[in-house]
């Protein structure tokens, strides 16, 4: 029982979740864990925070604790800028997009992270080097019946197991991440009901299970250890300086978010997180995003959005990088691709460009009702040359397409560092120059042919994908 005005306030939302994970409800453990990760995550993501297996018997699944929660009226699945569709506990509706920046960043920085614990099982020989998978991949990683931000097989001697015909069945690493400020009881509570739940699977094998937090309460702490579950945090895995570096890029892409960007807090920590492997490709990308949006926005553009997603029934999402907009002049859609100079973009990516989303943003523009008379152009910006196919698809399709309908057009490496110099933006053009320009100085070709050997650069930029 409650008072009305109790309703959806931190209160509420404690007492609910204790009061349902006290008679071992399957919604409360999916509630706290909403709560640990600010009240917002993913809808990809659900599956891996609520607690809850995928399938298995007398068991509910994480779609259907989401259907009864949205039945009861307790969550919402919401579409938010930056971040598409959303599992949010119900709240007041300007806190979506109020909290959408602050989101993203800490997703970001997961992502550097779990590169980083991928990095480290593959180093101590944990896991197997090549099988190591993060939420980043398609499925989501797995572990019997349950969803990981990491797993992976592991053959050290002490988690490996023999059938019967004598063949070697490995044990496996389950680790989960939430850069959240502190892990509490109740927020540990959903990750601990996924270890036991494992460990009750008779056919899987030994299981490492670690979680990481930027820090974690006492009473957390001493729960998880209880159960056998590392609790690590950056600094104890990596030391203080990766650490930090990590709590810098969080408050680095929030600023860049609201148009503060700083190229030189995105060059010291290339210098530090550029060590992880895999991790300067994201950081890449990353930052080329951020720059693509200032040098949009001073080269007038208009108001720049930053991944915005636009969805049309049956047809699926689409999401634009870097949306400008100029009242009642144009509509402006940028895809960033910021590749070493040295790689070639796959030709699958530019297809999908070309071929899924441009046509489902163009729909969603065409039904808004501030934007439906405005002439619309898809811009595809890149620090890398596309292949020699892929530039005859796009000439193509732009000699197709009726100028009444919308534009097209291919912003390859020149063009690029054109946009940043007509900017003035001293910083802008300094990241492109060290980031983006090939070590003699020059400027990447707007294709590249086709070629069966590609260069071990290449090979690099493909494995970091």
């Amino acid at each position: 029982m409650y008072l009305e005005q109790q309703f959806g306030s931190p209160h509420y939302w404690i007492n609910l979740a204790s009061a349902l994970m006290a008679n071992n409800s399957a919604l409360g453990y999916a509630i706290a864990a909403l709560r640990q990760c600010g009240g917002m995550v993913p809808l990809r993501q659900f599956p891996i925070i609520c607690g809850a297996p995928l399938r298995q018997l007398r068991h509910l699944s994480p779609e259907t604790i989401l259907q009864r929660l949205s039945e009861a009226g307790l969550v919402e699945t919401v579409t938010v800028p930056a971040l598409g569709d959303c599992v949010a506990l119900i709240q007041e509706k300007q806190f979506y997009s109020l909290h959408a920046a602050e989101t993203r960043a800490r997703l970001i920085t997961e992502d550097i992270l779990l590169t980083a614990v991928r990095d480290w099982l593959r180093k101590l020989g944990i896991a197997s080097y090549n099988l190591v998978s993060t939420r980043a991949d398609d499925p989501l990683p797995q572990v019997g019946t349950l969803a990981w931000d990491l797993s992976a097989p592991s053959y050290l001697g002490h988690m490996i197991r023999f059938s019967k015909e004598g063949e070697v069945k490995p044990g496996f690493v389950a680790c989960d991440v939430n850069l959240t400020d502190e892990m509490t009881l109740a927020g540990v509570t959903p990750f601990i009901r996924k270890c036991t739940t494992l460990r009750a699977l008779r056919n899987v094998g030994p299981c490492m299970q670690i979680l990481v937090a930027e820090r974690f309460d006492n009473e957390a702490f001493a729960l998880l250890r209880k159960h056998g579950i590392i609790a690590a945090t950056p600094s104890t895995l990596f030391g203080a300086e990766i650490a930090d570096a990590l709590r810098e890029l969080t408050s680095v892409l929030v600023n860049a978010a609201y148009s503060l960007f700083d190229s030189e807090s995105f060059e010291e920590l290339f210098a530090t997180l550029g060590k992880i492997e895999g991790a300067a490709y994201q950081l890449r990308g990353t930052l080329f995003e951020y720059m693509v949006a200032d040098a949009a926005k001073r080269n007038g553009l208009g108001d720049i959005w930053m991944n915005r997603n636009f969805k049309v029934q049956g047809k699926g999402t689409a999401e634009v990088d870097v949306l400008g907009v100029r009242a009642n002049h144009s509509v402006t859609a940028i895809e960033c691709k910021g590749y070493s100079p040295r790689a070639t973009i796959p030709d699958e990516l530019f297809e999908r460009w070309l071929q899924h989303n441009v046509p489902i943003a163009y729909k969603t523009i065409r039904d808004h009702p501030d934007w439906k008379n405005l002439p619309v152009t898809f811009e595809f910006w890149t620090t890398a040359p596309i292949s020699d196919h892929a530039l005859s698809l796009f000439n193509k399709a732009k000699s197709e397409i009726k100028a009444t309908r919308y534009r097209i057009e291919l912003r390859g490496p020149e063009e690029v560092y054109q946009a940043c110099l007509h900017s003035g933006e001293r910083t802008l053009i300094g990241a492109f120059e060290k980031h983006f320009m090939l070590p003699d100085g020059s400027i990447a070709p707007r294709s590249r042919t086709s070629r069966a050997v590609a260069s071990v650069d290449e090979i690099e930029e493909l494995v970091e994908l």
